[in-house]
């Protein structure tokens, strides 16, 4: 396996980790052709040897942090969808005690703050 390889995934995990860092989706959502095709590449060329390197530690580690930072990711979008979800669906009827053309519906409304920090 080449070092170049090595290294170019080790650039894009890294800049991919740092788009994550800040929140910015989509430039890490445009990396990704980037490291698959790198990763395949790596995949091609790997022997058990060239596993060991000292390189492929330090990718090991960047790669470690990249799945953390997906992770987290994954879980701030799924905030903001159930969010987002929860504010658009309407108000649930409670049992009323009159008939049913002196049913008024709830005017409920809902505070909706999305935060960029986690």
């Amino acid at each position: 396996m080449s070092r170049d390889v090595v290294e170019r995934l080790a650039e894009v995990l890294a800049r991919e980790n740092a788009a994550l860092k800040r929140m910015d989706f989509p430039s890490a959502v445009a990396l990704v052709p980037a490291k698959e095709a790198a990763l395949a590449e790596m995949a091609r060329d790997a022997s058990p040897a060239a596993m060991r390197s000292a390189a492929l530690q330090v990718l090991a580690g960047l790669a470690e942090e990249n799945r953390v930072l997906l992770e987290r990711a994954i879980e701030v979008q799924t905030r903001i969808v159930r969010m987002v979800a929860q504010a658009i669906a309407p108000p649930r009827q409670g049992a009323r005690y009159k008939r049913p053309n002196e049913w008024k519906t709830s005017q409920r409304t809902m505070a909706l703050a999305v935060s960029k920090s986690v």
